[in-house]
């Protein structure tokens, strides 16, 4: 075996085991670490290391012999590339460059991880160009994988989970895995011997069944696309004759709008998959907060048209162009619009989008050029179809990517390198120089799985130990900034009796403060501040200790806040909320007001108004606010909700008003501390505060 030979051969490794990342759950399935994303962070951290091992091994190959390297024409390698250059040339104009570049530790993408997928894609093309063999090697380790997923899905269905996720914490991510599995699988299907057929017959047995048992209406809408359209072309392709074709084009088309009806039948309520959307052709709910979204996502775009908010920032262009008319169907915080096109719109701007465009017509170029045989055209269509159909509702995520970029590599075209003259350009400073920026790759991996098991640590680190650690890791420059402030809210709350001095108050404070003056964008960094002040002014003042220092800051954040996201209600909300704690309801009543004339579908902003007035004594301009709620159809949600409007009634002698209310409240809410706050309000009214 040659020098270049071993090479290949341990890259060839490397790319098999690669795919295994999608199986791992940390703490728990096949990893023993405790990390607080479980289905996400080990799962990019050992992907990435592999795949930068694999990148340094394929570019010492390639300076061994350049005819390796793919030719000029094969425009899918190389608008890839243009693809990672484009985002990266976006990175200074991000509202938070950092977090651009790096990505967050819940989803683990950003530009480096946009870079390690592209880097999964240019390994396979040039290893597929040198041995096209290799392929059913690689579909081998993603069928395991499938395999794998798909026994743990229908592990969990038969346990009574409903809505199983198997090892992607999401059903979602199954069914969008599933639909892209199911088309690699048809692509092996030709030339498979009998034992190949039958693994990969039960592989696309279980893709359906993965769809179906998750319910992912996405995963069902994009084989709505891409199976029509990809049989559309098989039979316009082929050389039968034309009267066969038309008869079999009305045929589909028949059987579309049999499928349609029959999704909108009584009998399909009772298939899981097609209830959900069943269900979704009968109750706007069901899709109105995510179709709102889309509608805040464009309108923020509009804003920053060219180049967009940067990767990662879609949470900003969500909170800046916020419309509450979303809380009338779901009351959710979107940070990205679950829509590919969207996304990539608001992140990148109109320059970002056209480089993705150009990309995905380079896969169809690719497609029509590179495959000579008719079904494979066929099945590979489907496929980009598919991915392009499920990301209309999606984003994507490892388990789409990884399959997606194997399926893309596919089409690498076979080279013959007996046929051209050997050219290389190994130099020693090159293979130190290559050799050098993975062992810098590695290292970055690994100080980002240091960070997550320090921020774990802390969280799980006696009082107040774990306050020294999350002050020594506020003090680095990360993108785990807002997962520090995170659990560092969450350990303060697991330990807030054990809090005694001022001193320890301030250092508390202080690791939010600097979180924030970090990344002044995030709203949870917000939100954790905001409360905390809340509560060091309430403790203070019942102590009677001076507290204006921390009521000016707590009033100057919040000014700073409104100001970052003023069409944001929330925030203006949690300040009238801490005024009315403070006793200033004038004040409290002034912002409320403002909110309901500028914001006259929100329910929640009706119904904190409504109890703001029952505390300051208006029981009757309460019960009118309440009676034209009711009149417009805006009924009680959430708990809360419902409690003011009990106590409202209750004590305006509409008792059997507040009884109804009552009973709907024991109807739907039978968690105990639900059921407790409704007898407490029941025994005392009067006591209670919201």
């Amino acid at each position: 075996m040659t020098k270049e030979e071993s090479i290949l051969f341990l890259i060839k490794i490397i790319l098999f085991l690669i795919p295994f990342s999608l199986i791992l759950i940390c703490s728990g399935f096949f990893c023993g670490f405790n990390l607080f994303f479980p289905y996400i962070t080990g799962k990019a951290i050992y992907f990435r290391i592999l795949v930068e091992i694999a990148f340094a091994l394929t570019l010492i190959l390639i300076l061994k012999n350049t005819n390796y390297l793919p030719k000029r024409n094969e425009y899918l390698f190389w608008i890839a590339i243009i693809l990672v250059l484009v985002n990266f040339l976006l990175i200074p104009f991000s509202l938070r460059p950092y977090l651009s570049f790096w990505g967050n530790a819940e989803r683990m993408e950003g530009f480096w991880g946009l870079f390690h997928f592209v880097l999964w894609f240019l390994v396979l093309y040039i290893v597929f160009r040198i041995e096209p063999e290799f392929k059913k090697t690689i579909f081998y380790s993603l069928l395991i994988v499938h395999y794998i997923v798909s026994l743990k899905e229908i592990s969990q269905y038969l346990q009574g989970i409903n809505r199983p996720d198997s090892t992607f914490g999401n059903a979602t991510f199954v069914g969008f895995f599933s639909v892209l599995m199911l088309f690699i699988s048809l692509y092996f299907l030709k030339n498979a011997d009998n034992l190949e057929k039958f693994l990969i017959y039960v592989a696309i047995i279980f893709s359906i069944g993965n769809i179906i048992i998750s319910e992912t209406r996405g995963s069902i809408l994009a084989l709505g696309i891409a199976i029509p359209i990809s049989l559309f072309y098989y039979f316009l392709t082929s050389n039968v004759k034309l009267s066969y074709k038309i008869l079999l084009s009305i045929l589909l088309l028949i059987l579309l709008i049999f499928s349609y009806y029959f999704i909108n039948s009584e009998y399909a309520k009772y298939i899981p998959g097609l209830r959900r959307i069943y269900d979704t052709f009968r109750d706007p709910r069901a899709y109105m907060a995510r179709y709102l979204a889309w509608g805040i996502f464009l309108n923020a775009w509009k804003e920053k048209p060219i180049l967009g908010y940067g990767l990662e920032n879609s949470p900003i262009a969500y909170f800046k162009a916020f419309n509450p008319e979303i809380y009338n169907y779901e009351e959710v915080i979107f940070d990205r619009p679950h829509n590919k096109y969207i996304e990539i719109l608001v992140t990148t701007g109109i320059v970002g989008g056209i480089a993705w465009l150009i990309f995905i017509l380079s896969i169809f170029f690719a497609i029509f050029k590179n495959l000579e045989d008719r079904y494979l055209k066929t099945i590979m269509l489907g496929f980009i179809l598919g991915y392009l159909g499920q990301n209309i509702t999606l984003f994507d995520i490892q388990a789409s990517y990884i399959p997606f970029f194997f399926g893309l590599s596919l089409l690498a075209p076979r080279i013959n390198i007996l046929e051209k003259k050997r050219k290389s350009y190994e130099r020693l400073s090159l293979v130190v120089l290559i050799y050098g920026l993975l062992t810098i790759g590695i290292i970055i991996n690994l100080m980002h799985f240091y960070f997550v098991h320090e921020i774990i640590t802390a969280l799980q680190a006696k009082y107040p130990k774990g306050l020294d650690i999350f002050e020594k890791l506020i003090s680095y420059n990360t993108q785990f900034v807002p997962e520090i402030a995170v659990m560092t809210s969450r350990y303060v709350e697991k330990n807030v009796a054990k809090v005694r001095s001022i001193e320890e108050i301030e250092r508390i404070t202080d690791i939010y403060i600097r979180a924030l003056e970090k990344d002044p964008y995030d709203a949870r960094i917000y939100n954790i501040l905001t409360l905390h002040l809340s509560r060091v002014v309430n403790a203070k003042r019942i102590s009677n200790l001076d507290y204006q220092n921390d009521l000016n800051l707590l009033f100057e954040i919040f000014r700073k806040y409104i100001q970052t996201y003023p069409k944001y209600p929330d925030i203006q909300m949690q300040y009238a909320s801490i005024l009315q704690a403070l006793g200033k309801l004038d004040e409290a009543k002034e912002i409320l007001e403002n909110l309901r004339k500028t914001y006259r579908d929100s329910t929640r902003i009706i119904y904190l108004l409504a109890n703001l007035y029952y505390q300051m004594g208006e029981k009757e301009k309460a019960l009118e606010l309440l009676r034209e709620n009711f009149e417009r159809k805006f009924y009680p949600q959430t708990p809360i909700q419902y409690l003011i409007a009990i106590r409202i009634l209750r004590n305006t002698n509409n008792l059997d008003e507040a009884n109804k209310l009552i009973e709907e409240y024991k109807g739907k809410f039978k968690d105990k501390e639900s059921l407790e706050m409704l007898e407490e309000l029941i025994k005392q009214d009067k006591n209670i505060k919201f």
